[in-house]
């Protein structure tokens, strides 16, 4: 690659990270243009920065396209940074196409690769387990298998995302810990895009912790430093969470029928199949029908064993993590399940019926 193009796709990168995104995306878009008929290693480099640029501006034709080209391109080169760049493009289409992106970076890093593209792919690989099945675990895995990172901007989503998992883990503490270290050091004009990030899973860590006034009060502190920029995702996200505040109170019960070969779970407009393989999803259905558990319950009833506090802990958070996210996409804003004394307690309203499905 020559000279000059070197010093305009790192102009970039400033741009990127200064929040010029206009001036970032005329510069990524001139190089993006030789994709179709040169494509170069840098290519993959540039791709997450400039698909974020081009979500942020809400160019979804420019991505369509873009998406399109290394469609026609992955089978024909068989070269894994062409595969990598359209895992990307992948995650960021609407809606995101995540089963097809973890097929093609988990062949990525089959490939071994080094430096920051294992970085990257390991993150985003992490995200689409994340959205397809709740696997915090197999998320675990990968961002704890990141070694030390030399780009600044990488180490800070690396403990973005270390804070999610143990968010995501029921370790609250720690993930706190984590997000209010990394607060101290980065500013949105260092990296908005890490910043936000950050502040977006602190507003979910106060959900959880059902601290509803700091929610509040860092979700109106991150809108308003939002306002006025070109960050339409950030923005889309952050009224989602807006939107939870404003229907908490629930309106009617929860509706679960368990039938002797079925159980559906409704909520007004929301309804589920059971699947019993599934351990929060049986998890879900035991607190609908008992109301409280203990560990030792719990375990026996989804693992059919006894309970042992040193490995079993993490597990039930996990689970009980996984119950909760799945009462939030049925609509119920603020779940109230929790523990209290030795039981974890479901405490909203109920309606069973029971019935021949």
């Amino acid at each position: 690659m020559e000279t000059k193009t070197q010093k305009e796709l790192e102009k970039a990168r400033e741009y990127f990270y200064q929040l010029k995104l206009v001036e970032c995306y005329n510069i990524l878009r001139r190089y993006f243009d030789r994709l179709p008929f040169k494509p170069e290693k840098e290519h993959g480099e540039f791709i997450g920065m400039f698909i974020r640029v081009l979500s942020e501006l809400g160019k979804k034709n420019e991505l369509s396209f873009y998406v399109t080209e290394l469609e026609k391109l992955e089978p024909k080169m068989g070269c894994p940074f062409i595969t990598y760049q359209l895992a990307v493009a992948y995650v960021n289409t609407e809606p995101p196409q995540t089963r097809l992106a973890a097929s093609l970076l988990e062949r990525f890093l089959n490939s071994h690769p080094t430096g920051d593209f294992e970085v990257k792919a390991k993150m985003t690989l992490a995200f689409c387990y994340d959205s397809i099945s709740n696997d915090v675990a197999a998320a675990r895995k990968l961002i704890f298998s990141i070694g030390k990172v030399e780009d600044r901007s990488l180490q800070f989503l690396l403990e973005t995302w270390k804070a999610k998992v143990f968010r995501d883990e029921g370790n609250f503490e720690e993930a706190e810990r984590i997000l209010n270290q990394l607060l101290c050091e980065l500013k949105p004009e260092i990296d908005w895009y890490s910043y936000f990030t950050a502040k977006i899973i602190f507003i979910g860590l106060y959900l959880d912790l059902e601290k509803m006034d700091l929610a509040r009060q860092l979700l109106v502190e991150t809108l308003n430093l939002s306002k006025e920029k070109p960050l339409r995702t950030v923005k889309r996200q952050l009224t989602s969470i807006q939107e939870s505040f404003t229907h908490y109170k629930n309106h009617g019960p929860m509706v679960f029928k368990l039938g002797k070969t079925k159980a559906v779970i409704s909520y007004q407009d929301c309804s589920l199949d059971i699947d019993d393989s599934r351990p929060f999803e049986k998890l879900a259905k035991l607190l609908l029908v008992q109301k409280k558990l203990t560990k030792e319950e719990i375990i026996k009833a989804l693992f059919d064993r006894a309970y042992c506090s040193y490995t079993d802990d993490s597990i039930i958070y996990y689970h009980i993590h996984g119950v909760k996210k799945l009462f939030k996409k049925m609509g119920l804003a603020n779940p109230n399940l929790s523990k209290k004394g030795p039981y974890y307690e479901f405490q909203e309203e109920v309606q069973l019926v029971e019935e021949i499905i």
